[in-house]
């Protein structure tokens, strides 16, 4: 993986930082999210973590500045476990944010994996995230996807979570020759917008590469270098609210693997196809080959300095690893977007 722009993402609690009152987290385990209280980058990243929510104002990562890059996946630590993560996006360019984890880079691809949880009694796929964040710009990601039967859903989304904006391609198993493009504006699931593409071929059995320019002026969607879709932001203009239903927001690139056939929601069910199918030893894979990142801008140069560690280190049997601060069960996985469920 070659970076041309080196950066690190965070500065955790500093002592002469302003503890916030509606603060349940202390110094130990800064960071909050869903609930629970941490120190790690899955808690602390920016996107994640709940500034308000957190011990003070600077708990939470600062968001990380766009890279330039290609990354091949010819190497392990290209994407790694979120929990792993120092907080270095030049040394790591993507973040596996689901626990179990089921992502790994072999074979010079980064394979998402998607297995059956009897437990949840519907499949446990998996989310990688960027560690870099991108706000316009050029991104394309060479792609084999797991969608080669009814309910598996394959994606290929730019996100942030806190706003809703995204912009998206996603693969649904009940149409293995199509890919659907669609975006959302602050959190507005607008599934009207959805425009599918005949690909020309399985999309699980060969490698395309799938393209979203981001620009203040405009969204485009290309596969293979073709231009598929465009829309203007000046066409996106709603005069009831006087606003660009637009996405403006400081992302994330992110790819995942998760089960719409069995959701329990009719709507996402009826979309993706359903049942999805199941047997003892099923496992459905979606394979990125590589991902090309040109900024637009927000390409500027964060710090250089990982996150500094808490200054304190508490007894382990007073507090635990993720500390509770509410009866809620801890974020065993990304939850992902509502669309999902």
């Amino acid at each position: 993986m070659k970076v041309s722009v080196f950066g690190a993402a965070a500065v955790l609690a500093a002592a002469s930082s302003q503890v916030l009152a509606q603060s349940t987290c202390n110094q130990w385990a800064p960071c909050f999210r869903e609930g629970y209280c941490d120190a790690n980058a899955m808690f602390c990243l920016w996107g994640l973590c709940d500034p308000i929510k957190s011990f003070n104002s600077t708990a939470c990562w600062q968001p990380e500045a766009c890279a330039t890059q290609t990354v091949n996946f010819d190497s392990v630590a290209d994407a790694i476990p979120i929990k792993a993560y120092s907080g270095n996006p030049a040394t790591n360019a993507f973040l596996s944010v689901f626990e179990p984890n089921h992502a790994s880079v072999a074979n010079g691809n980064l394979a998402l994996q998607m297995t059956y949880d009897p437990a949840q009694k519907k499949g446990f796929g998996a989310t990688v995230s960027a560690s870099h964040t991108i706000q316009y710009g050029r991104t394309t990601a060479r792609v084999k996807t797991a969608s080669i039967a009814p309910g598996v859903v394959s994606a290929f989304i730019i996100r942030n979570d806190q706003t809703g904006d995204e912009i998206d391609f996603e693969w649904v198993g009940k149409s293995p020759n199509e890919v659907q493009t669609n975006f959302y504006f602050n959190n507005v699931l607008d599934y009207t917008k959805m425009v599918p593409y005949n690909v020309g071929g399985n999309t699980a059995a060969e490698y395309h590469d799938y393209t979203i320019d981001w620009s203040p002026e405009a969204l485009v969607w290309l596969v293979d270098g073709k231009v598929i879709r465009t829309v203007n932001r000046k066409d996106t203009f709603n005069p009831a609210t006087n606003t660009y239903a637009y996405p403006t927001s400081k992302s994330r690139i992110a790819f995942s693997i998760w089960d719409g056939g069995n959701s329990g929601a009719q709507g996402t069910q009826e979309w993706s196809g359903y049942p999805t199918p199941w047997g003892a030893n099923t496992m459905y894979q979606m394979l990125v080959d590589s991902v090309q990142i040109s900024c637009g801008g927000d390409a500027t140069h964060p710090p250089t300095t990982p996150p500094v560690t808490p200054p304190v280190t508490p007894p382990s049997s007073v507090y635990p690893t993720a500390v509770p601060s509410s009866p809620v069960t801890p974020p065993q996985k990304c939850i992902p977007r509502a669309k999902y469920y």
